[in-house]
C-alpha cells in the first residue's frame, strides 16, 4: 500500500457534506455570541458580587474575557468541531483536506479570524465570491466549514 492510499479503517469518520454559505455562517455566529454573552455576563457577576458589588474594570478583565472568548472557540472545535451554534446549523470546521482539525489550524484560524472583520466584515462575504465557500480566515488556516447533510434519522 503506497502512503497516498489507506485501507477503509483510516477512512476520516466525519461525514462529508458541502462547503457553507454566508448564511449559515452567520447564523452559528448569532447563536454562538448568545452563548459567549451569557458566559461573560456570569463571569463578571461573579467578579462583581466578589468586589462587594463594586465594578470591576482593567486590562485583566478584559484579558479574562478574551480567554473566555479563545477558550470557547478552541475546546468547541477541538473536542467535535463544533460549537453549539454550528451543530444547530450542521456546520461542522475541518480541515481543508477533510481531515479534523489540529490545534495549529484552530489557533491559526482563531488568530486570523479577526483579519475578516477588521475590513467590515469583507473577509466573511469573500464566501460568496470564493469558488470553494471559503473565508480569508479559512484560506490562511487551511480549514473549512462544511455543512452537513441531514441525518437519516432526524
Amino acid at each position: 500500500m503506497s502512503a497516498t492510499t489507506s485501507p477503509a479503517s483510516e477512512a476520516p469518520l466525519r461525514p462529508v457534506g458541502h462547503p457553507a454559505g454566508l448564511g449559515r455562517r452567520l447564523g452559528a455566529m448569532l447563536y454562538d455570541s448568545l452563548l459567549i454573552l451569557a458566559l461573560w455576563m456570569m463571569t463578571l457577576f461573579v467578579l462583581v458580587a466578589a468586589a462587594d458589588g463594586e465594578p470591576v474594570t482593567g486590562w485583566w478583565v478584559q484579558l479574562l474575557l478574551l480567554a473566555e472568548l479563545a477558550g470557547f472557540y478552541l475546546l468547541c472545535w477541538r473536542r467535535g468541531g463544533q460549537t453549539l451554534g454550528m451543530a444547530a446549523w450542521r456546520l461542522t470546521l475541518l480541515q481543508s483536506n477533510g481531515q479534523p482539525c489540529t490545534w495549529g489550524h484552530l489557533w491559526r484560524r482563531l488568530l486570523t479570524a479577526p483579519l475578516s472583520f477588521i475590513c467590515l466584515g469583507l473577509g466573511f462575504f469573500w464566501v460568496l465570491f470564493d469558488a470553494r465557500n471559503a473565508t480569508w480566515h479559512d484560506r490562511l488556516s487551511g480549514t473549512a466549514v462544511v455543512h452537513l447533510p441531514k441525518s437519516e434519522n432526524a
